[in-house]
């Protein structure tokens, strides 16, 4: 470095005197202090340190396909004033460690399964809706969003989950390593990826009867947040008033707070379909039994919920419940994670 102040006589006369007394090792700390005073200005005013470029010498998070890295961002939404993503400011009840997912604790009480033929928004009841009838559920907890992008990556980190081989969602090619998509639900999972991240974020995949309880509360509502016509402001699906989608994919997780379930769960109509716990079998509810039930020993298709983002009202109602085999990989189908009271 070249310096343009120099060391000065009265300077040297200090260093020649400390040389006499001090260790060799403080002459060299002197020294380095003088030479770098003697670059000041000698007026000896106070510099202030000007704005420095940032340096691009070191490595950068980035999220590639083959080594990801999630990236944690809030993006706007479509439909709403709250802020989305999973943060420690939206829960209210428990936060999982493993991933920061707020969890609302339905408390024990009787659910209402299956669909009410005189308040069903004007459709027919499905044969396997039928019959209407209570079970009795105990505590538990069930997650406020549906799993995102940024959750499943840190499973994936873990090693606990697999490398989701689509990452695209119905138009967004780089979905699940975008950045800008991290706190937007993790589509394109099989019931088994599904249940690996449940279990390793110390939880499981809820019983059917749990996910009605968790979006219909004590009543016979036919939607989460009660018996109103769907829209736009409430759920992401397909708006029957106009026949358009409201958005054509998915929404960042608790973007439409007007659609919450009288616990607070959100997007329990709409945006993805969800993974239950739960064989499929048409007649299940004629046997089902009345306290805790677990859906059928065993089957070939798993029982999923909700509705999707591409969906009319019909298959956003809480009654309504189809199958699918537990190896599919659906562009529209994500989940959320319950574990027991404590």
């Amino acid at each position: 470095m070249i310096c343009p102040g120099r060391i000065t006589k009265e300077k040297t006369t200090v260093i020649i005197g400390i040389m006499k007394w001090q260790p060799l090792f403080l002459l060299i700390a002197l020294l380095s202090f003088l030479l770098v005073s003697a670059c000041f200005t000698n007026n000896e005013d106070l510099l202030h340190a000007t704005d420095q470029p940032v340096s691009t010498a070191f490595p950068t998070f980035s999220t590639t396909k083959m080594e990801f890295t999630p990236v944690f961002t809030n993006t706007s939404t479509p439909a709403s004033t709250q802020k989305p993503g999973v943060t420690s400011e939206t829960d209210t009840t428990h936060l999982r460690e493993i991933d920061s997912m707020p969890s609302i604790e339905i408390p024990a009480g009787q659910v209402w399964i299956g669909c009410d033929e005189a308040n069903n928004a004007g459709f027919s009841c499905m044969a396997d809706e039928l019959p209407l009838h209570q079970v009795y559920l105990d505590t538990f907890f069930i997650d406020k969003f549906e799993v995102t992008n940024a959750q499943y990556a840190l499973c994936v980190m873990d090693g606990a989950c697999d490398e989701p081989y689509y990452q695209h969602s119905a138009t967004r090619r780089d979905y699940y390593t975008d950045p800008e998509y991290a706190d937007f639900p993790k589509v394109a999972v099989s019931w088994f990826e599904a249940d690996d991240y449940c279990e390793w974020a110390g939880g499981r995949l809820p019983t059917e009867a749990e996910w009605v309880r968790s979006a219909r509360g004590d009543d016979k509502r036919v939607f989460p947040w009660g018996n109103e016509t769907p829209d736009c402001a409430k759920a992401n699906m397909l708006d029957e008033n106009t026949g358009k989608v409201c958005l054509g994919d998915t929404a960042a997780v608790g973007s439409y707070p007007e659609g919450a379930s009288p616990f607070g769960v959100m997007d329990l109509a709409g945006n993805v379909w969800e993974w239950t716990a739960d064989w499929y079998h048409k007649d299940y509810y004629s046997i089902s039994p009345e306290i805790n039930p677990q859906g059928p020993e065993q089957g070939g298709t798993k029982v999923v919920h909700g509705g999707g983002f591409d969906y009319g009202w019909k298959l956003t109602r809480i009654a309504y419940t189809t199958d699918h085999d537990p190896r599919e990989h659906k562009i529209g189908f994500g989940f959320r994670c319950v574990s027991p009271a404590p």
